[in-house]
């Protein structure tokens, strides 16, 4: 509530956000311009902030952000938790789709189911969270090969390529073929490779640093997820990897 804030801090707080936004920095005078204060408060503002380390200043006076809040931000995002921000966005997904969505995480050679929102039909076709899959024939491990393995074609050669079906990829050169298809497209596709009778699709979620750490997916019966409906489901499965990655701290404007 208004009578329960105190003015100076709510000014450090625009001031800091203000210097943040501006890549050269600021000087003293025009943060007293812009935050329309004296510059006598504005200096002291700024001097608690450079005691602190919240704020840094140069020889020329140009004061830009400081030590302090980059270890600050770097706690903020490790201690995001992925699953809170995607509930809700599975869900949408789920609904929006009428298919089961799901995040999973790279662990070690296969990937893990960690948050499931089934379908709103009764038929469904999902795995649980705390499931592990393959990453050469799941569509959540393709996108792991894709853009979190450094090396994939060495990494693959230590993979124990499983024939699940027989869509199942299991030699290394279809295997990185797939893996070049999924970086072209931006998403990966399961044509019944792990299951008969199911196909699915994952894109990568990435955080502040443009890394993927999580996948997020859709499996589906192929008489409901048909191929005609993948320019579609790719959509709406992108714009919402997209939307948990603005959530991780992701700034799409900015990618590359």
């Amino acid at each position: 509530m208004q009578k329960y804030q105190i003015p100076n801090l709510s000014k450090a707080c625009q001031m800091i956000e203000r210097i943040g936004n501006s890549p050269e920095g600021c000087r003293l005078k025009d943060l007293a311009g812009q935050l329309n204060i004296p510059r006598t408060t504005a200096m002291r503002i700024v001097e608690t902030l450079l005691s602190c380390h919240f704020l840094e200043r140069n020889s020329e006076g140009i004061i830009t952000l400081g030590t302090a809040l980059v270890h600050l931000g770097v706690i903020a995002l490790d201690s995001l938790d992925i699953r809170s921000f995607a509930r809700p966005v599975l869900k949408k997904l789920s609904e929006k789709t009428g298919e089961s969505s799901h995040i999973a995480m790279l662990n070690g050679d296969k990937s893990l189911l960690v948050e499931v929102c089934d379908s709103p039909h009764p038929v469904r076709i999902a795995s649980r969270p705390g499931t592990l899959v393959d990453l050469h024939c799941s569509s959540t491990g393709k996108v792991f090969l894709a853009f979190s393995i450094p090396e994939p074609v060495t990494f693959c050669k230590t993979l124990n390529l499983v024939e699940h079906t027989s869509n199942t990829n299991t030699t290394i050169s279809a295997v990185l073929a797939d893996i070049e298809e999924t970086r072209r497209q931006g998403y990966a596709m399961d044509e019944e490779e792990y299951v008969l009778g199911a196909r699915c699709i994952a894109a990568p979620i990435l955080n502040a640093f443009g890394k993927t750490i999580a996948a997020i997916g859709i499996t589906a019966s192929t008489s409901t997820f048909t191929i005609g409906r993948i320019p579609k489901i790719s959509a709406q499965l992108t714009a919402a990897a997209q939307e948990i990655s603005r959530s991780m701290g992701f700034d799409h404007s900015n990618a590359g």
